[in-house]
């Protein structure tokens, strides 16, 4: 079947719409959103389902970009990584400016996924392979560091991260099946769902937060086409080929992170929009690096998923289930057995990435526009009934909807506090992986610590960690003293 035929062209279209759905309402995960649509697109054959799960999870990524842009709520996982700095983006410029900072860089970010997924699948496979609990330990590691030095305030930033990770510790132990932390309850056997403390965090804290401050309403988007036009091309992509560096490197790292298998387009916009503060960058930079790598992570899980048959991530486990539907083996195979098949998932990863997900994000701008002329209050009151349908949508369990008020309340507070919610996300997010890879390798070897120095990419990844923990408060401390010795000469003598 041709890529430009009507069915595939309908499949990718009302697979963004859908996608973009699904994104954009916090609760309702691209996972979800796929695992709905399986039933009816195995009836539709390989080229048109393919394509269709192609757009839904590069739209569904993108789209959760927008509830963070109008009430400081992310739609998915990914968009927490930096939903602060991609709402005050939008409260400093504009909601349309916003919305176009993050879908283009996540334009480029998937034809750069897209391209080293044609040209260097098995080379990437091949080092992805290398990765054993070890390495994946001192990764995760990685990216908690950059994310707590990064903070403005490393120490509160260290505490919110401990709290998430105490959070995510509730229920079984992965690692010897204990329960821990469920005071008898047998609801948190199973633990606090992620997706729940995300919305409770992000959202109602949120609604909380306008309560006690009467919050101001957010600045009129452009009025005129012509504007919005501007504002949601033009500017980002200015914006974009200035910070040009930034979303190259972003790019590449999230395909990284994309193709090791568990890791995700929600850990690699952590890792980079991280790297983005670690260097104070601008709010603008941190957006791009963060939906730049979310999206290049997507197209990244496919590459062990096409030349292994092995899941870079929930998205591809289940689309790998779709290939084996089909009675297609993913593999070395594929290549040579399906080649116009592969080439159809190269086009349809084409026609998204530079045609609808621009397309769906300029759509966007016009619902935006809309929903900011409706009264913050009944706004408020609409994200609160959200939030409450979210959370028991996950796993239709009436507990959940406790969840969300206690850990709606606990966000509250911390933001009052001035601990930022960003670390406790990202504490639930990396803390079970953390504890996972060392009790994973402390199992295989009997608790020898000196196996974490003995492969050498190991060490490297060792090695990096150490150079972020030692130079990183070294530069603060000389960028402190050049700024104390700048305002002593600006005033003398006072």
């Amino acid at each position: 079947m041709n890529l430009f035929s009507p069915e595939i062209l309908l499949a990718l279209f009302l697979g963004s719409l859908y996608g973009a759905l699904f994104g954009s309402i916090p609760g309702l995960t691209a996972t979800l959103a796929i695992s709905l649509a399986i039933p009816f697109l195995l009836f539709a054959g390989p080229e048109v389902a393919l394509a269709a799960l192609i757009a839904i999870s590069a739209t569904a990524i993108f789209a959760g970009d927008i509830g963070s842009v109008l009430v400081r709520l992310p739609g998915t996982p990914a968009s927490a990584a930096y939903t602060e700095e991609i709402h005050e983006v939008a409260q400093k410029r504009s909601p349309s400016f916003a919305l176009g900072l993050s879908a283009l860089p996540s334009a480029v970010g998937s034809l750069i996924g897209l391209l080293l997924l044609v040209v260097g699948s098995l080379g990437l496979v091949w080092l992805a392979r290398q990765f054993s609990s070890f390495e994946y330990f001192w990764l995760v590691l990685l990216g908690i560091l950059s994310g707590v030095l990064a903070a403005t305030h490393a120490l509160k930033a260290l505490v919110a991260f401990c709290l998430g990770m105490l959070l995510a510790t509730v229920g079984y132990d992965p690692a010897l099946g204990h329960p821990r932390f469920t005071f008898g309850r047998p609801e948190l056997l199973g633990g606090i769902n992620f997706i729940v403390a995300l919305i409770a965090f992000f959202g109602v804290s949120e609604v909380l937060e306008y309560l006690y401050r009467k919050g101001l309403r957010a600045e009129a988007p452009p009025t005129s086409l012509a504007a919005s036009f501007r504002a949601y091309f033009l500017e980002p992509l200015i914006e974009a080929w200035r910070l040009r560096g930034a979303l190259l490197r972003s790019s590449l790292l999230g395909t990284f992170v994309g193709f090791l298998p568990g890791a995700g387009s929600d850990i690699a916009a952590w890792i980079t929009s991280n790297l983005a503060r670690l260097k104070k960058a601008s709010r603008e930079e941190v957006v791009l690096s963060g939906t730049s790598a979310n999206n290049s992570a997507v197209a990244g899980a496919w590459i062990p998923a096409m030349a292994l048959g092995l899941p870079g991530d929930t998205l591809t486990a289940i689309l790998l289930g779709m290939f084996l539907a089909f009675g297609i083996t993913p593999g070395p195979d594929l290549f040579k057995n399906h080649a116009s098949l592969v080439f159809q998932i190269y086009w349809a990863f084409l026609v998204v990435s530079v045609l609808l997900m621009p397309l769906v994000g300029y759509l966007s701008t016009f619902l935006v526009r809309a929903i900011l002329q409706v009264p913050r209050e009944v706004l408020m009151a609409v994200v609160l009934a959200l939030c409450a349908v979210g959370a028991y949508a996950v796993n239709n369990n009436p507990f959940d909807l406790y969840l969300l008020t206690a850990l709606g309340a606990l966000g509250f507070v911390l933001r009052r506090g001035g601990f930022p919610l960003g670390q406790v996300v990202l504490g639930m997010v990396l803390g079970p992986l953390l504890e996972q890879h060392f009790m994973t390798s402390m199992i295989k070897t009997h608790w020898d610590l000196t196996s974490f120095f003995e492969r050498p990419l190991a060490v490297l990844l060792a090695l990096l960690n150490l150079g972020l923990l030692v130079v990183l408060p070294w530069l603060r401390y000389r960028q402190a003293l050049r700024l104390r010795v700048l305002e002593e000469r600006l005033h003398p003598g006072e």
